[in-house]
């Protein structure tokens, strides 16, 4: 099957609006996404963070789906836990939350999520900073 080009430059606008939809003006950027399987329970997000950082924020598209918490790699080797607990409709956010220690470089996020939400659906959960 061949894709056209403007069926490739309207998937790339596609994800260039999510984004920018997240960070509305407000510092949020995109740090990484993973599609979220729907026979699991949990994701693992490569994510490409500064130190500058200070807050992360989740967002997910393609379902709604209930996020419950995830666990953050840092650059260097630290780590937080964080507790999510939020149920986020499709294309929406949690609230930002606030990145603790020295560095603030986002290496990974491991997140649980609540897959029984998903029936079978499909689900980019995405990482934003400022």
């Amino acid at each position: 099957m061949r894709i056209s080009s403007k069926a490739a430059l309207a998937a790339g606008l596609a994800i260039v609006a999510a984004g920018a939809a997240a960070q509305g003006g407000t510092g949020w950027h995109g740090i990484g996404q993973a599609v979220a399987p729907a026979n699991a329970a949990t994701v693992t997000i490569a994510g490409h963070g500064e130190p500058r950082d200070r807050e992360i924020m989740f967002c997910v598209e393609g379902h709604a789906m209930r996020l419950n918490q995830a666990m953050l790699h840092f650059q260097g080797g630290g780590t937080q836990s964080m507790r999510i607990n939020e149920r986020l409709a499709d294309g929406g956010c949690s609230v930002g939350k606030t990145l603790s220690g020295h560095n603030h470089a986002v290496e990974s996020a491991e997140v649980t999520y609540d897959q029984a939400i998903l029936a079978g659906g499909t689900v980019h959960v995405q990482l934003f900073v400022r």
